[in-house]
């Protein structure tokens, strides 16, 4: 199993409705386990579960071309 949090930087937007619908999209990417908006340079935050590193590349790049997506940041989970 890998894990990985995906830090989505957003584009320009023309208010709260945009957000709502790229918030939204994110939700619906397969493997997304939990999307949170917060506070800073980085506006969403996405937790992505996937049986292997082929199959966790699949929804990091569905990230990336989602409209509202300015770009992202993807920490991996190493298992302890």
């Amino acid at each position: 199993m890998m894990s990985a949090f995906v830090f989505v930087q957003v584009g320009e937007t023309e208010g709260w409705d945009e957000m709502r619908a790229l918030h939204d999209a994110l939700h619906r990417v397969a493997r997304a386990k939990a999307v949170r908006s917060i506070a800073g340079p980085t506006e969403i935050v996405v937790f992505v579960d996937a049986a292997d590193q082929p199959a966790l590349g699949e929804p990091l790049g569905k990230i990336r071309t989602l409209k509202g997506v300015a770009g992202t940041d993807t920490r991996i989970v190493w298992p302890m």
